[in-house]
């Protein structure tokens, strides 16, 4: 067995519906885990260790993972869309992969319910989601990937790609706002309003690149693509995406330590 797999069955056997074992912070707390991004990243890996291996273990935990929180009419436990974090958008991403799988109805009412999120989660003034409802007019690196792919996955499998010009324009805003042109790098955050108390006055961005945020980014940028089916119609947006993520990339193998690591600051912002 590749002992990522032993890994993967160990985080399983010490886990419950309630209490992941990789959810680190909460099974500490004896807390039951709700609707998170953190859990949404890990039960979506387990769909794709299914989809590699056929091994039908992650498959059936992944979905009474899931299933534990979905209620028949769609609702989801501990979640709600009047709260606006664009975290809780990310764990959607799995509800797409069971419902291909197993079609229950009660997935694609949850799928619909995030959704509304999406048509509704406040903006800045230049067309992005704010990350939180708490954090208003703020921008981060992060959001992009839990929103953007979920987002991108909907419009293309249930709205005829009505809303993929936002999408590109959202992302056009980060580059436009948010990477530094000397380093190739992303800022993590962008205040809209110049008002957060971390963010440079003058241009609303935070004061350094973070290399997580980097990796977050990196991953909505593929995600994105990965759910993308442009056409001819959306080609030029397509292509433009594909060298962003390109460009990134080739930016951020400057930075590279010998190590093969990067550091948490990559860069002096």
């Amino acid at each position: 067995m590749p002992i990522f797999e032993k890994y993967i069955d160990e985080l399983i056997e010490k886990s419950t519906l309630d209490v992941p074992a990789w959810n680190i912070e909460k099974a500490r707390e004896g807390k039951a885990a709700g609707w998170n991004y953190i859990d949404g990243c890990m039960i979506l890996a387990l769909l794709e260790i299914y989809n590699a291996t056929g091994e039908k273990k992650y498959y059936e935990f992944a979905d009474a993972f899931i299933d534990h929180r979905v209620q028949e009419d769609g609702t989801i436990t501990k979640y709600s869309v009047e709260e606006y974090n664009i975290d809780n958008v990310n764990a959607g991403k799995t509800l797409f992969a069971l419902y291909a799988l197993n079609g229950k109805e009660k997935y694609r009412k949850a799928i619909d319910l995030i959704y509304s999120q999406v048509e509704t989660q406040p903006r800045t003034e230049e067309g992005n989601f704010w990350h939180k409802k708490i954090y208003p007019n703020q921008v981060w690196l992060d959001g992009m990937y839990m929103g953007q792919p979920f987002y991108m996955e909907y419009e293309t499998k249930f709205d005829d790609k009505k809303h993929y010009d936002d999408i590109f324009h959202q992302f056009a805003n980060v580059v436009k706002y948010m990477r530094d042109p000397k380093t190739g790098l992303y800022y993590h955050g962008y205040d809209a309003s110049k008002k957060a108390f971390w963010c440079n006055k003058e241009t609303g961005l935070s004061q350094n690149f973070w290399l997580r945020a980097l990796g977050w980014y990196s991953m909505a940028l593929l995600d994105t693509l990965s759910k993308c089916e442009p056409g001819e119609e959306y080609k030029a947006e397509y292509d433009n995406l594909k060298k962003v993520f390109v460009d990134l990339i080739d930016s951020m193998l400057k930075f590279q330590d010998e190590s093969g690591m990067w550091y948490q600051l990559p860069a002096l912002g």
